[in-house]
């Protein structure tokens, strides 16, 4: 049986906790504001696609493709990248986002997200003061 690839890239991980000076509190709190954060991207990018804002659905799949990047989730990245030139500007109608390439694509990203949020809880859980 073939296992999936990780939702997030350790070693991009590793990364960014070296680039912050291997202060794990503070990785934690990257992760944290990603995890915030992503959710409202991809609802921003539901709320576009069903109100025909080409420019809104497209910024959000930016967003989302590049944070997602940096906290390693690689695969996230991608997929939002997909979804950013799917959705470009210059060549996008409004009537294009509800294609079902692109809506598929959407759902495909939300499912992967709570993959890359549970992967991330478990690398950087939350400090508990209670132990």
């Amino acid at each position: 049986m073939e296992r999936e690839p990780p939702a997030v890239d350790r070693e991009s991980l590793d990364e960014l906790e070296h680039s912050v000076g291997d202060d794990r509190a503070f990785l934690r709190e990257l992760v944290e504001t990603y995890l915030d954060d992503a959710p409202r991207q991809i609802a921003t990018i539901r709320s576009g696609i069903a109100s025909g804002d080409v420019e809104a659905t497209n910024r959000a799949a930016h967003t989302l493709k590049s944070t997602s990047a940096s906290i390693g989730a690689l695969g996230l990245s991608a997929m939002a990248r997909e979804l950013q030139t799917m959705t470009a500007v210059e060549t996008t109608a409004a009537s294009d986002l509800t294609e079902p390439d692109v809506t598929a694509l959407v759902e495909v990203i939300a499912t992967e997200y709570e993959n890359v949020r549970s992967e991330l809880e478990s690398l950087v859980p939350a400090d508990s003061d209670s132990s």
